[in-house]
């Protein structure tokens, strides 16, 4: 077994002011897609004029944060007599924790369609390059996962295996898991840096846009769905046909979305014309 990182999960705290290292992570993982964004707009690849990039982005957020949170409440959210259903507070309590991925998925392809309308070019030049700067948040993010000693893997008897803190709202230990799986880090290699890699090797030979969203949403339902073998469901939620989680039923349908997908696009996608010669 391999003893958990002595990390506190704040950086600094000032007072009530926390800033914690899950929160750095995504602000890096935010600054790093915002450049990869601005350079694909710069090169044409993303056909959105370069002054809107950072109006997309900010549309992104609003539109991943309120996707996955009403999915998180359709799909997973369980009252309970402790903490009951009150309409005009538990749907926005973000801050409370329930946030589902395939949800914020869903809400940033919607801002992917909207932005196309508005501005009227391809919705998978728009969706290809979203793809092409998410994973390096993703990535991150699962790391600030880990440090948080947060959405950790099931029981495990294998050498890397690590017991969690489990800690309170202030950060002090109250006691310790058992052995689990660091499944944060499975899926920060999995579905961050993976993911990372190809679909960049998608974009250096496809030749139609839509061919690298729907080989990021194939190998990210893929290996999620894999990779949920050793996290820890919520405990929620039931296992489907004795042993499916309900992440692995939403990748499931990221992988049966991306097949079509990938073939309407690689039939009908509009042609790639991006520019190499472009300033930096």
């Amino acid at each position: 077994m391999i003893p958990y990182p002595d990390v506190s999960p704040d950086i600094v705290t000032v007072g009530p002011i926390r800033l914690r290292w899950y929160g750095l992570m995504y602000v890096i993982g935010f600054l790093v897609g915002r450049q990869i964004l601005l350079r694909l707009s710069r090169s044409r690849f993303l056909q959105l004029p370069h002054v809107a990039v950072d109006d997309f982005l900010l549309a992104l957020f609003v539109g991943m944060l309120v996707g996955a949170r009403l999915t998180y409440m359709v799909i997973y959210y369980v009252p309970s007599p402790e903490v009951p259903f009150r309409w005009w507070y538990t749907p926005f309590a973000v801050w409370e924790g329930g946030l589902s991925f395939h949800g914020g998925v869903l809400g940033m392809l919607i801002v992917c369609w909207i932005f196309s309308r508005k501005f009227r070019v391809p919705f998978f030049s728009i969706s290809d390059s979203l793809t092409l700067a998410a994973p390096v948040g993703i990535a991150l993010g699962r790391i600030g996962n880990f440090v948080n000693a947060e959405l950790y893997g099931r029981e495990a008897s294998v050498p890397w295996a690590m017991r969690f803190p489990i800690r309170d709202f202030d950060g002090t230990v109250l006691g310790w898991t058992t052995p689990r799986h660091p499944s944060q880090l499975y899926e920060s290699l999995g579905e961050g840096l993976a993911t990372l890699v190809v679909v960049w090797l998608a974009k250096r030979y496809a030749r139609r846009h839509g061919i690298v969203t729907a080989i990021g949403i194939i190998w990210y339902g893929f290996i999620r769905f894999f990779l949920e073998f050793f996290r820890e469901k919520d405990p929620q939620m039931p296992y489907y046909f004795g042993w499916m989680t309900m992440g692995q039923i939403l990748c499931a349908v990221m992988v049966f979305i991306g097949i079509p997908w990938l073939i309407l696009a690689y039939k009908r996608g509009p042609i790639i014309a991006e520019r190499s010669d472009f300033p930096d």
